[in-house]
């Protein structure tokens, strides 16, 4: 066999196993009130100055409340500033799934994303910390 074609059969399995190819980063939480359990589910890792493409799962052993609204909010406790942008949680086809639409985070560090959640019901909220 010559080395070019075993060099690139080398370098093409390697690629096949590459640790973060399709790496999908998940975090799960339980709403204050214990009503919702909630899903965040991201492509890739959070990364630093990138748009995240995320969606945000809800379950709740009653139907969802069909006026429910989602307000999105997050920063870093530590540093004493917000997120750089104001991301929305955008209902998606699938019952109790949300897109999160700009979501952006400004620098490496601990940070809390927070998910006000209304209805004419009740309010309740989800926090999600962790570390970039």
């Amino acid at each position: 066999m010559s080395t070019k074609l075993l060099t690139l059969m080398l370098g093409l399995l390697m690629a096949g196993c590459s640790s973060n190819a399709n790496t999908v980063w998940r975090l799960d939480q339980t709403s204050s009130s214990g009503r919702y359990q909630a899903t965040l589910t991201c492509a890739t890792p959070p990364i630093v100055m990138a748009f995240q493409d995320c969606t945000l799962t809800l379950t709740s052993p009653q139907a969802l409340p069909s006026d429910l609204l989602i307000a999105v909010d997050g920063g870093m406790p530590a540093h004493g500033h917000g997120l750089p942008t104001a991301p929305q949680a955008v209902p998606t086809h699938n019952p109790g799934e949300f897109r999160i639409d700009g979501l952006k985070y400004s620098m490496p560090g601990e940070w809390v994303l927070g998910f006000l959640l209304h209805s004419a019901a009740s309010d309740d909220k989800i926090v999600f910390r962790f570390t970039l």
